[in-house]
């Protein structure tokens, strides 16, 4: 039926005659072709006589050679392929660990005599720190206005504190569930929004396993933070919305053997030809 109606709209735009006015048809595949409707008109310097339809993926226009010409050019420039955006992510993780001993040793002779030790004994302590650094390098690549997953951390050592977090602003139903295999991760959200110029979003997550086996997800919208960069401009992400206590139970853990991590991360956003 639509096709139908298609075909009468073009006979009676034809019928209507004016050899100044001509109609034709323009596939619109990539963008809304009602959105390109309704800006064309305020391009031209005229629109007497300018009609336009919008049928499926179609744009019937009827109009003069230089209103035409407007819809043509609009439709080269917005009906393009999005363009896949490569973005660098660098870690540097950076901590120190803490090792302590504990001993005891004879300070002078020691004397066994009828099973008894006499002697002096004396305990012994001692502490060693050593300062880390690692750094590692993600890539991944994204469509413009298309999401993609970045992992942090492969554990979560404040499990319990962000899932009560969550639970505080709405985002998780029942507080006493069982996690397993819980990794923290950023949902990166890369839009063009110049020429060279990029935006891009970030929303903190968790995502792991319940009890039962099904996969959870938790996003925390409310800390999304944006950042707008040059193409190639690497960005230093430090934190979330101001929210300092979250922050640094995502960001900074606690690893085995006492030892603390602070990570930091830089992104680098580059569209691609």
């Amino acid at each position: 039926m639509k096709s139908i109606a298609a075909a009468l709209f073009l006979t009676a735009l034809c019928a209507a005659g004016n050899t100044n006015r001509s109609v034709k048809t323009y596939n619109v595949q990539y963008t809304d072709p009602q959105e390109i409707a309704a800006i064309a008109p305020v391009m031209m310097s005229s629109t007497n006589g300018l009609t336009m339809r919008v049928s499926e993926r179609k744009l019937i226009v009827r109009g003069t050679p230089e209103q035409h010409e407007v819809v043509r050019q609009m439709v080269q420039d917005l009906d393009a392929p999005p363009k896949n955006i490569q973005i660098n992510v660098a870690f540097n993780s950076s901590g120190q660990s803490r090792q302590s001993e504990v001993g005891i040793r004879p300070r002078g002779p020691v004397v066994i005599r009828n099973g008894e030790i006499h002697g002096t004994l004396e305990g012994r302590f001692g502490s060693r720190r050593t300062s880390t650094s690692e750094n590692t390098t993600q890539m991944l690549v994204a469509m413009d206005g298309r999401s993609a997953t970045l992992r942090v951390g492969e554990r979560v050592p404040y499990l319990s504190w962000l899932v009560e977090y969550g639970y505080r602003y709405g985002y998780v139903q029942e507080i006493g569930i069982e996690w397993r295999d819980v990794g923290s991760f950023l949902a990166i959200e890369p839009r063009i929004i110049g020429p060279e110029l990029i935006r891009v979003r970030l929303i903190p997550e968790l995502s792991g396993r319940l009890e039962d086996g099904s996969r959870q997800t938790i996003q925390f919208t409310h800390l999304a933070t944006e950042v707008t960069a040059a193409d190639g401009q690497p960005i230093r992400i430090g934190g979330f919305s101001k929210d300092e206590d979250f922050s640094s139970r995502f960001l900074i853990g606690t690893a085995p053997e006492s030892r603390s991590i602070n990570t930091t991360i830089t992104l680098t956003p580059t569209i691609l030809d």
